[in-house]
């Protein structure tokens, strides 16, 4: 049967600057299953590279290496990491246990990137074989030198590999634990494992079945004490296929990993996720604002308020082009069939007084209501609860000075909601107060808008000095009709303004439905400044998760190359840099959803709108944080993937 391991004239020469180190010259050595070998020689000699060869962790630049009667030089990444994982164990002289972390996990290392699951009653049974039972639990920096040793030689036995390879396992140990690995190392290899050994210690070689010795990059001598044949399965057994994905067990372990990082640098982490914190923060609280300005609008809209329609003036400039006279209104009474009820409308902001107080108030003009249309309304007026009453159309036509002021208004010249029967005076002319309205729902926002209703007569001759009307409110009989009485509202006003047919409307008629848009229009305005904001903060965030990956990176460049060793993929290793990310800033934004929330409920003490937290923002700020953590960690996981793994194991 063909050996186990068949190198033949293989050479690796090394460059380092300008300088080139041939550490193998054409080296060619045979080991057949079951073997204790040792590979000795100097510091320099090529044993290390040969051994590293061997373990498929650098690759020959010329020669031949089979491994279980299996060519190995066409091999990619994924099939070389599968054989590393299934079939190759390695003990490292510096031990290379993960720290802060226990034995028995230490030992499971190696099960994560097999793709087969981890099983604890075999990492279990490997520490009983070198007689750490009772240190399971014990974290690596608990543990002595010979203890730390023996825990890498149970995790290289744990997926029961063809081969275990030494490099100077107990280069690092003192005499006592030095007897007590090689005779571990001996008790295996009697159990009909193979095992390579690298020393330059001759004692320790003394110890082994089979001592080749190096120099200068090439064998020198080969003595073999004992006699082993190949073992018959050693040919016959097929190289483990590359995985093609990731198991449960391995994304627990990135998971695993990525909390212990970021718990172990608290300080640091927390100062890294500050700008996702607040930028996310920042988005979120605009986002519930808003969503719950528009559900508590909408919530106190009525189906009277859906059959409204509204004629307004274009505006040229921030001023209205042509203000509307009551030949429009006339005109949508007669030629608009669906126009129920029209009303004419002016405003202005002016200043209210009563007593010595006096308040920055909207002034509204109305026709009032006949009597008839009084009744029902003795108690509401446009779906709010009235206190007193309404002025009737009679008062309109007498220009009398009765005015309805609503509750802010109130509250603010009568330290109460109920003003009835008191004198305000409006631009200096006296009125008397007949009722008192509920504030509307877009009235409570930012503590409500002081807002008078006086007759349109009353207004026009006695305080504007104007009868030009700012706007025009049209009734339809159903909201389902509101868009045909839009467009009859639109050909009676170019009917009367003598429009010609291509020519452009000087004025803006406006469904109920129209207005939400034009809000939601002016909030996404607004919201982009604040977005503008929040985004610097989130790029500097993504920054600060860039560069802390980054030193992340260097720190564990020692177990990067360790977790390669034991079969890690390159897809795995920026999976695990990758997730390490997204935690991060998904912490932050967690957190910055909680603020954004926080922040709602402090702008409620001002706007009177309680905040809305929907599923959809939640689900907007997690996929942000996801893709800056995505975005921003990957050049770090991607310099993680590409380490060479000698070149890591080797990092100080």
């Amino acid at each position: 049967m063909a050996p186990l391991i068949d190198i033949s004239k293989v050479s690796k020469t090394y460059a380092t600057g300008s300088f080139r180190v041939e550490a193998l010259k054409e080296v060619s050595i045979r080991i057949n299953a079951g073997e204790l070998v040792s590979l000795v020689g100097p510091s320099g000699s090529g044993k290390s590279t040969l051994l590293h060869i061997m373990g498929f962790l650098d690759r020959p630049d010329s020669g031949e290496y089979f491994f279980a009667g299996h060519p190995t030089a066409s091999l990619g990444e994924g099939r070389l990491a599968a054989i590393r994982s299934r079939m190759v164990g390695f003990i490292f002289q510096s031990f290379h246990l993960l720290k802060r972390t226990t034995a028995k996990d230490n030992v499971l290392l190696p099960m994560v990137y097999t793709g087969l699951g981890t099983n604890s009653r075999k990492a279990l049974e490997c520490l009983d074989l070198v007689g750490l039972s009772d240190r399971v639990k014990h974290k690596s920096n608990e543990l002595s030198g010979g203890q730390c040793q023996r825990v890498a030689i149970a995790r290289a036995l744990v997926n029961d590999p063809l081969v275990v390879m030494a490099d100077e396992p107990t280069g690092n140990l003192d005499a006592v634990s030095r007897q007590e690995v090689m005779q571990v190392i001996k008790d295996l290899n009697a159990r009909g494992l193979t095992v390579v050994i690298v020393t330059h210690d001759d004692e320790i070689s003394a110890m082994t079945d089979r001592v080749v010795r190096m120099k200068d990059g090439a064998i020198v001598s080969d003595e073999n004490r004992k006699r082993t044949a190949a073992a018959p399965q050693a040919a016959a057994t097929p190289l483990p296929p590359a995985r093609l994905s990731f198991s449960p067990s391995e994304f627990l372990e990135q998971l695993k990993v990525a909390f212990k990082a970021i718990w172990s640098h608290k300080m640091r982490s927390a100062l890294t996720i500050l700008g996702i914190f607040i930028g996310v923060g920042a988005i979120i609280s605009l986002m519930t604002i808003s969503e719950g300005f528009m559900k508590s609008l909408l919530s106190g809209a009525s189906e009277d308020d859906a059959k409204k329609v509204w004629v307004v003036p274009f505006r040229q400039h921030g001023r209205p082009h042509r203000r509307f006279t009551m030949g429009d209104v006339e005109a949508i009474k007669t030629k608009a069939p669906l126009a129920e009820k029209v009303t004419p409308i002016l405003v202005r902001d002016l200043q209210i007084s009563a007593g010595d107080r006096h308040v920055d108030a909207s002034v509204q003009s109305r026709e009032g209501y006949t009597p008839e249309e009084q009744k029902p309304r003795d108690k509401f007026f446009e779906n709010r609860k009235l206190t007193g009453r309404f002025f009737t159309k009679a008062e309109n036509l007498n220009k009398a000075r009765v005015a309805v002021i609503n509750q802010t208004l109130a509250r603010k010249l009568f330290d109460s909601v109920d003003g009835v029967n008191n004198d305000i005076r409006i631009n200096g002319i006296n009125f008397t107060v007949v009722g008192v309205a509920e504030d509307h729902k877009a009235e409570q926002i930012f503590g409500g808008r002081p807002t008078a209703y006086i007759p349109l007569n009353t207004a026009a001759k006695r305080v504007f000095g104007s009868n030009r009307l700012d706007y025009i409110e049209v009734v339809a009989p159903t909201p389902a009709d509101a868009p045909e009485t839009r467009r009859q509202i639109i050909m009676a006003m170019r009917s009367e303004r003598g429009a010609r047919e291509d020519a452009e409307d000087d004025f803006d008629v406006r469904t109920f439905e129209a207005q939400i848009e034009m809000f939601k229009s002016t909030m996404g305005k607004l919201s982009l400044v604040v977005y503008s904001i929040a985004g610097i903060s989130l790029l500097v965030g993504g920054i600060g998760i860039m560069n802390i990956m980054l030193v992340s990176v260097t720190e564990r460049t020692r177990e990067i190359g360790l977790r390669k060793a034991l079969g890690a993929r390159n897809s795995d290793i920026l999976s695990q840099f990758l997730i390490e990310a997204v935690v991060l800033c998904l912490i932050g934004g967690a957190l910055g959803v909680g603020l954004g929330f926080g922040l709602g409920w402090a702008a409620y003490f001002f706007t009177k709108v309680p905040p809305t937290l929907g599923a959809g923002t939640i689900a907007f700020a997690f996929g942000f944080s996801t893709l800056i953590g995505v975005g921003f960690g990957f050049w770090p996981a991607l310099r993680a993937a590409m380490l060479d793994p000698i070149e890591a194991l080797r990092y100080e």
